[in-house]
This record gives C-alpha cells, structure tokens and sequence, in this order.
C-alpha cells in the first residue's frame, strides 16, 4: 500500500505541475503578448506548483481524517502562508544556486526581497481553494482509475523523466552560469588594464607638463638675467646723456650772460 500511495503523490506531483506550467505559460505570454516557456525545466512542468498543491491536499486529508472540522477560510490561511513559504525558499535557493531570478516582485506592493509579495499570496491562498474544492477531486478521482501496476509504471517513468529534465537543466544553467562569470572576469580585468593605461599615461602626460613647465620657466629667468643688465645699461646711458644736456644747457646759458 506505502509504494501504491507513494506512485499516486508522484501522479499528482506531476499532473498538478503541468497545470501549473499550463497556467504560467498562458498568463505570461497573454501579459505579455509573446510565447513565453514558464518554468525552471525545460520540460511542461512546474514543481511549485507540483508541491504546493500535493501539500495542500495532504494538509486537508490529514486534518479532516483527525476528525477536527476545517473550513474555507482555513484552507485560505494555510494556501497563502505556505505559498509564501514555499515561494521564498525557492526563489532564494534558486538564486543562491544559479545567480538568476525565475520571478520578481519587486515593482509589486508589500513585496518582500522581491520574492514574494501579499497580493500574489493572496491569489495562491484562492488557488489553494480551487484545488482543494475543485481540481483535487477531479485529478484524484481520475488517477484513482489507473491500475496500480500502471500507477507505478507512470510514477517511474515520471520520475525517470523529471530526473533526466533536471539533469540537463541544471547543467545547462551551471554551464552558462560559469560563462558569465568568465565573462565578468575577462570584463573586470581589461577594464583594470584599461584604468591602469589611463592613469599611467595621464601621469607620464602630467609630468611631461611639468617638465616642460620648469624648462620654460628656467629659459625665462635666463632671459631676464640677460635682459636685465642691458636694460640697466641703457637707463646708465639715458642718464648720461640727459647729465650731459643739462650740463651743456647750462653752459650755454653762463656764455650768453657773460655776452651780455
């Protein structure tokens, strides 16, 4: 009975991952008018939602075969805490693991890190509604008709699937996570290099200027140490001459009294 009940969680894990992806995949590219592939596989599934809606149902099945009454508002509650949860844990995981953001909420009201938000935690708590009231008995009845043989069968060959999905998915995003971190290196070190170049010639320039600065200034003291003894014997010469003149004025002015 544990492996047959085991097959049928992995059976809803699946199927309520595809209708998660569905979902995504719809609104998305409705949002945004072009396809977009949701999910964090490259396969049509989306395990959030695989977990969350297998969890609710676990939840309500437990508490309703404890005997203790549970209502709608309660199951509201429980779906809008553990989507919160569920959707921090992963988008931190995610993001600590492969450097990347599958979601953001940051431009969102009430968000937290950008993780998670009220309003979207709002909208998993009316999804965990609908599962419980709607969809889960729907898909449980459905898988119910599977033969047991057969339920094994799919669950091993989800799993098969879901595994070699992963597999090529996180290697893929390891693969490409190491690309951009060569690339931000190799950006980082010419960048550096470049810097350097730049400083350095702007120093070397700055002391060319400098140089040439102090060869200039030395060939004009040099110039006024010869000018200025030139200058200062022009202005002897000037002084001479005007001694002179006054000298010989007065002359001819004693010649011109003593003719008189």
């Amino acid at each position: 009975m544990s492996q047959v009940w085991i097959s049928r969680l992995v059976c809803l894990f699946i199927v309520y991952g595809c209708m998660g992806w569905i979902y995504e995949t719809i609104y998305c590219t409705v949002k945004s008018g072009k396809w977009e592939n949701r999910g964090f596989l490259y396969g049509p599934v989306c395990p959030i939602y695989g977990v969350g809606a297998v969890a609710i149902s676990i939840v309500v099945k437990m508490v309703e075969k404890s005997g203790a009454p549970i209502v709608a508002w309660q199951i509201f509650v429980v779906s809008v805490v553990g989507s919160a949860i569920l959707e921090y844990v992963t988008s931190w995981t995610l993001e600590k693991t492969f450097h990347a953001l599958w979601w953001d909420y940051s431009g969102l009201p009430l968000n937290v890190h950008g993780r998670i938000s009220f309003f979207t935690s709002l909208g998993f708590g009316f999804g965990g509604l609908l599962v419980v009231y709607k969809i889960a008995p729907f898909t449980e009845k459905m898988v119910d008709y599977v033969a047991p043989i057969w339920m094994e069968f799919c669950a091993l060959l989800g799993v098969a699937v879901f595994i070699m999905d992963a597999t090529l998915t996180v290697t893929a995003l390891l693969h490409f996570d190491r690309m951009v971190i060569r690339m931000d290196e190799t950006f980082n070190k010419n960048m550096e290099s470049f810097v350097d170049n730049a400083v350095q010639r702007t120093a070397s320039i700055k002391q060319d200027f400098q140089s040439m600065q102090a060869d200039m200034s030395e060939r004009l003291e040099n110039m006024v140490a010869y000018v200025h003894p030139a200058i200062r014997r022009v202005r002897i010469l000037r002084y001479k001459d005007e001694n002179r003149k006054r000298v010989g004025n007065s002359l001819l002015v004693a010649i011109k009294k003593k003719e008189r």
